[in-house]
């Protein structure tokens, strides 16, 4: 008898976590799973002690439950503006405004830290030293995850294609390391947004000419509003307990009084911290802690 000749199947590993490296090596520095259980959980942990990461959740819950015909109110809603420097920002409940530009997408809203993907693991796997858990609970990859996907649409909003793209390339190398746990170990919720970055991924990168404003709705996420909800305390293992997530209303806009000055933020690369004593403790917080885990990994 002839032995049929198996056929190759042609695998789109690029759509896949990490991309074809993580694809063919899973283990392989800097995928999403070459981290131990206890690592893949801090990447979900954020810290809720001031209520900072429940305004900016309630806000996003607000943001995103919204039809097409309620998207342009977010404008308004988030007292949208542009600051001195020619950058937009919002107020979307964080310490200070974020502020959104194709520029900044490289950082951490909210903050002049670079987003890095290796280092992230590096913290996640020296997790004996208390200020590097700290530091993970401090950069709340569900919330800058959240916080990325609202200056996306942002930018969405002002037709500014590239920008947004530069959005969604970011949001796609952090949402694989929380995707495992985000859904039973947080009160954050992305539903669907696996399938929305892989419309960006099959997207002809943009060329810079104004989008329209079909092009903008087709780009722009719209997740279920009957996922995209407060959970419940049975639907989330979070340590952040009933008590937090009684907190949660997405019925109800969040009214929010900066009493502090924005930040001065500038959309430069290897610019210094960001005035405003939020944002220098911030950006202080990570540099000890990566002192710290340097003098752990060789």
């Amino acid at each position: 008898l002839g032995v049929a000749e198996e056929e190759e199947v042609e695998v789109d590993c690029e759509s896949k976590p990490g991309g074809c490296r993580c694809y063919y090596d899973a283990l392989a520095d800097g995928c999403p799973q070459s981290l131990g259980h206890d690592g893949q959980l801090m990447m979900c942990s954020c810290d809720y002690r001031d209520n900072t990461w429940l305004n900016v959740l309630t806000n996003f819950l607000w943001a995103f439950r919204t039809g097409p015909d309620e998207r342009p109110m977010l404008a308004e809603k988030f007292g949208a503006r542009f600051e001195e420097n020619g950058v937009l920002s919002l107020d979307v409940g964080y310490k200070e405004r974020i502020q959104c530009a194709a520029a900044l997408s490289q950082v951490y809203p909210g903050s002049l830290f670079q987003v890095d993907i290796d280092e992230l693991h590096k913290f996640a796997r020296n997790l004996f030293w208390p200020q590097v858990r700290q530091t993970l609970m401090d950069v709340c990859v569900p919330g800058r995850i959240a916080l990325q996907l609202i200056c996306l649409h942002a930018e969405l909003g002002m037709r500014d294609g590239q920008a947004a793209a530069a959005y969604a390339g970011q949001i796609a190398a952090l949402f694989p390391l929380i995707e495992g746990c985000v859904v039973r170990s947080t009160p954050w919720s992305f539903p669907g947004l696996a399938e929305y970055l892989r419309i960006w991924a099959s997207t002809p990168p943009p060329d810079g000419s104004p989008l329209s404003p079909a092009a903008a709705a087709s780009l722009s996420w719209w997740p279920s509003p009957e996922d995209l909800r407060g959970k419940t305390p049975e639907e989330s293992d979070a340590t952040t307990g009933p008590a937090l997530l009684s907190k949660i209303e997405p019925a109800s806009p969040l009214a929010r009084t900066i009493s502090t000055p924005p930040a001065s933020i500038v959309a430069t690369q290897g610019a210094g911290p960001p005035e405003g004593p939020n944002a220098s403790a911030e950006n202080g917080h990570l540099r000890d802690a990566a002192a710290h885990q340097g003098t752990a990994v060789a």
